[in-house]
């Protein structure tokens, strides 16, 4: 019969030696293996921020929001997919600087200084004139068909005009699905975007894409 301090030894797993199996663990902060285009376990992920300032009225709020007023919004990309393994942009996702191109052109250019509303927005149907004739037609065309008119309404205000409230929520789906196509063109279909985040307030925030990075 095993003695007491055989069955320990047994039990412990070192042999009767005294001292613990091995056990080999990750260095801190070690980084996953690089992965091909066809890999679909492991990505990196890169991220671009820009600021634009805009105004908008959320017309069903029974508080502060029902007033028209503006934030700085902080918009936020995040891009997934491989290393280029060659060229200008060899061993990057995308490059930042073509990243905050597309931005600009698919955000910044349309939104910032612009007001955002509501469609069904009575208030500011009436301040921008969006019921004046052929106005209120290429509007109404417009967001039938696209989901937003982007264009000046009365004395030349940069307006955008949306079939849904123009909260957080609705700009970060409206801003994805505006310059998702842009990053899987710029990369010829190598990386694709995962994630819109907005910040209206430095406080508060909303996302819209498949991937919610931290």
């Amino acid at each position: 019969m095993d003695s007491p301090q055989a069955r320990l030894d047994d039990a412990r797993g070192d042999g009767g030696n005294g001292r613990l199996p091995i056990v080999e663990l990750p260095m801190p902060g070690a980084m996953p293996r690089t992965t091909n285009a066809h890999d679909a376990t492991t990505w990196h992920l890169i991220s671009r921020e820009i600021g634009i300032d805009a105004g908008h009225r959320v017309m069903d709020h029974g508080s502060k929001c029902h007033n028209l007023h503006g934030h700085r919004y902080r918009i936020e990309a995040w891009c997934r997919g491989p290393l280029f393994a060659a060229g200008e942009q060899n061993g990057m996702v995308l490059d930042f600087g073509f990243l905050k191109d597309e931005m600009m052109h698919a955000i910044d250019a349309r939104f910032d200084h612009a007001f955002m509303l509501c469609v069904d927005d009575p208030l500011c149907r009436a301040m921008f004139g969006l019921d004046d004739g052929a106005l209120s037609h290429r509007v109404a065309a417009a967001v039938s068909e696209d989901g937003l008119f982007l264009g000046h309404g009365r004395d030349g205000m940069q307006i955008c005009v949306l079939a849904v409230v123009p909260t957080a929520e609705n700009l970060a789906k409206l801003w994805f699905d505006l310059l998702a196509p842009r990053v899987v063109a710029r990369t010829s279909g190598q990386a694709s975007l995962v994630c819109l985040k907005v910040w209206e307030t430095p406080n508060c925030w909303a996302s819209y894409g498949p991937v919610i990075p931290g």
